[in-house]
């Protein structure tokens, strides 16, 4: 997987909503929240009480650019045989609205917060956490 920085405008795939557009979705800038990359530094600390369980959900209900391959932790199968890769993985990603604008972020980010300590920038999780969002 790429890495992008946090809330680096979004350029990775075309657009569900708005063919030719990356940028926008529902009318408004989508903006990175999410891509690490092995080597890559990222913020980490506690996050907020279910922000992990919210992300999980939203695996299954916010999940939108799906892709035909699959996507692997870096830092998880790193320790697996890379002949039977097992583990966390991911194949699509997940839109948030916000304020003006929308995060996306790969699937695996629940995964990332979880296991490996990613904290992700307080806008995105005030918008996954805000009481309005449905999950």
């Amino acid at each position: 997987m790429t890495h992008y920085a946090d809330l680096t405008p979004y350029t990775y795939g075309r657009n569900n909503r708005t063919p030719g557009d990356a940028g926008l979705w529902r009318g408004v800038p989508v903006l990175n929240v999410g891509w690490l990359g092995r080597g890559k530094r990222y913020s980490k600390g506690v996050p907020p009480p279910s922000l992990t369980e919210t992300l999980k959900r939203m695996t299954r209900t916010h999940r939108v650019q799906q892709t035909r391959g699959h996507h692997l932790c870096p830092w998880c199968a790193s320790r697996l045989f890379p002949r039977h890769p097992e583990g966390p993985q991911g194949s699509a990603e997940i839109r948030v609205m916000g304020s003006g604008v929308a995060y996306a972020a790969p699937e695996l980010v629940a995964h990332y917060v979880e296991a490996h300590g990613y904290l992700p920038p307080t806008e995105f999780m005030e918008a996954v956490l805000s009481p309005d969002i449905v999950v």
